[in-house]
């Protein structure tokens, strides 16, 4: 098996830590989100694809600090006071040889490509590469907003319905204790 690292930046990492602070609002479009911070500036999160021995796309978010003059968003109540907290999760996108999987139509030498968390990672794997593909921010309320990589390649989805929050957070196995 070959493994790769396309995890989150130093800079992204420092940019995500922004959203700790006081919100004024959000913006979500299919390719970006951006966090307007009380404080005039703004956390623009989005994908990121890297080309993975050729065989196929993985994807991670990347998160920029930007001038915030002049956005304000959709108010994010629960965000507004600030202590709010982050969590990085990380996810897989492996590639599995014709024999591993079984589909029909698949023509010879194929390879299907996977995306998932590593608990889903198959033992057939031939190439993986591991990423940062979501994050939960929790507001000190207990309400949360997931921010991940999309099912469409480039975009980034935006979930706060608190079922699948917790949903998502099972499925990682994350735990706050």
């Amino acid at each position: 098996m070959h493994e790769y690292r396309f995890q989150s930046t130093p800079e992204t990492v420092e940019a995500l830590r922004q959203l700790r602070g006081a919100w004024r609002g959000m913006m979500v479009a299919e390719h970006s989100i951006t966090v307007v911070l009380q404080d005039q500036r703004a956390v623009r999160i989005q994908s990121e694809t890297v080309d993975v021995e050729s065989l196929f796309d993985a994807y991670r978010l990347q998160a920029d600090i930007e001038d915030a003059e002049g956005m304000y968003g959709v108010p994010v109540d629960a965000f507004a006071n600030g202590n709010n907290d982050i969590v990085l999760f990380t996810g897989v996108t492996w590639s599995e040889p014709q024999g591993a999987v079984r589909a029909e139509g698949l023509a010879e030498g194929a390879v299907m490509h996977f995306s998932g968390h590593p608990g889903q990672l198959s033992d057939t794997a031939e190439v993986v590469c591991f990423t940062t593909d979501a994050f939960v921010i929790a507001a000190s309320d207990g309400s949360g907003v997931l921010i991940r990589t999309g099912l469409r390649p480039g975009s980034v989805e935006v979930e706060r319905n608190p079922e699948k929050v917790r949903a998502f957070l099972v499925d990682r196995g994350y735990s706050a204790a």
